[in-house]
């Protein structure tokens, strides 16, 4: 991930729309009034990348889409569980761009000291999740897409999609900025956080 897709993401965001939701094609539009940024974020030491988008519009909920729960406890961090991520970002290295059709995968988690780079302060390792694809994995275009469970009938997002290898090769780890570790921080913008 360069810088252009990270840090210049964040900052203008009238330019940004977002797709709903819900949908295998892309669905409705809505438009981005305010990036809130993480007030720490450093693209060099890849810390603090975790953003809130206010919409322009509320969202109106169904039963194809609703809002999806933040993990509020470490117990749903288990080891070699598998996950899901969905995104329309490419799908193969070599597509130019996504074919605008959302596609889903499973990953399995990994230890994030195992998936960071060697040297690593634990301060900045604990900030991220990290997974491999088992199937799929997030590539180019993926940014800020969640990876997530179902536990009984709930979804939880588990992060928050940071970095990953340029190769968007399945077995190449990718890194999410891990939602329990910025929850206190989401919920300064977030009032109405919805209970599991």
């Amino acid at each position: 991930m360069d810088k252009n897709t990270v840090k210049e993401c964040y900052h203008k965001a009238e330019k940004f729309i977002i797709t709903l939701l819900g949908k295998k094609k892309l669905g409705k539009i809505r438009k981005i009034k305010r990036i809130i940024t993480h007030p720490e974020f450093d693209f060099t030491k890849k810390i603090n990348d975790i953003a809130v988008l206010e919409l322009v519009e509320t969202l109106k909920c169904n039963e194809m889409t609703s809002p999806i729960c933040l993990a509020t406890e470490e117990a749903l961090y288990k080891n070699d569980q598998k996950v899901f991520v969905a995104g329309w970002g490419k799908y193969k290295q070599k597509n130019i761009m996504s074919d605008r059709k959302l596609r889903e995968g499973t990953m399995k988690e990994v230890l994030s000291k195992d998936c960071m780079r060697r040297g690593l302060p634990e301060e900045i390792v604990r900030q991220y999740y990290c997974a491999v694809g088992t199937n799929q994995s997030a590539c180019q275009g993926d940014s800020g897409t969640s990876v997530f469970i179902k536990s009984k009938k709930t979804f939880y997002s588990l992060g928050v999609a940071s970095h990953r290898s340029k190769f968007c090769h399945v077995t190449w780890p990718v890194t999410f900025a891990k939602t329990l570790y910025f929850l206190e921080w989401i919920k300064e913008y977030v009032k109405d956080l919805p209970e599991p």
